[in-house]
């Protein structure tokens, strides 16, 4: 009884923790959209990258946030909040003005293309396909021991297992690919993960490069067809 009355005590606390947080998320935005709507933009940005940086920001609050940093001339930042609204909407309409900010900056890494696109969408609907993906292996694996246990041999079944699991591990793995955005002028580039290493390129921010590997202080990105190393303060990653 003593057991049952502090579970529910338990989950009273957790639920009436949830609906707190979500009437601040609420009340935040509230405030930030009316500042927008009154042209206070600097204000209204403080108040959505609090909820970006608290993880929740809405695609809506992406683009106003995009839309003020370019109006401050902060092409770096508006870049980067464009391509977050792109990676989770998969908006083909956003794409022109991302190469048009990039390429009045003579930034590299914007080109978008069939390929592109299709990542973007596995980005979005991720979570969905792996669902899909998952359920169909674990039927098909239960139908495959079925047959198996009778003395069959589905071949014909294994072979379309080994299809799904390629599949699943192909949505994982490609959506999940990451991409950054130089953040600081005069970024250095280096042949290592050290200040010693050889200097390779300096760039200005705004380039995007693709991200092999994020280490503690470096992270290895792909720059003109070469493994080079940038420093993890001047890179923020998409």
């Amino acid at each position: 009884m003593i057991d049952r009355i502090k579970v529910r005590l338990f989950i009273g606390i957790l639920f009436f923790g949830l609906i707190s947080s979500i009437s601040a998320q609420n009340e935040i935005l509230h405030e930030a959209d009316s500042l927008f709507s009154q042209q206070k933009y600097t204000q209204a940005f403080q108040r959505y990258e609090q909820l970006h940086s608290e993880g929740h920001a809405s695609q809506a609050m992406l683009l106003k946030m995009a839309f003020i940093q370019d109006g401050l001339g902060n092409h770096s930042d508006a870049l980067y909040y464009l391509d977050l609204y792109y990676k989770e909407s998969a908006d083909r309409a956003v794409v022109g003005k991302i190469e048009t900010i990039a390429e009045e900056n003579e930034l590299r890494g914007y080109q978008y293309n069939d390929i592109n696109y299709f990542l973007a969408l596995l980005s979005k609907y991720r979570a969905h396909f792996t669902l899909v993906l998952l359920a169909l292996v674990i039927v098909l694996l239960v139908y495959i021991i079925k047959k198996t246990r009778a003395g069959e041999r589905p071949v014909a079944a294994g072979i379309i297992q080994v299809i799904l699991i390629a599949g699943l591990f192909a949505v994982v793995n490609l959506a999940s690919a990451e991409k950054g955005i130089i953040t600081e002028d005069y970024t250095l580039l280096r042949s290592g993960p050290s200040a010693g290493a050889e200097p390779i390129e300096i760039l200005a921010k705004g380039h995007k490069v693709k991200i092999l590997e994020k280490g503690e202080v470096w992270t290895k990105v792909v720059w003109d067809g070469n493994e080079v190393f940038v420093r993890n303060g001047r890179l923020k990653i998409i």
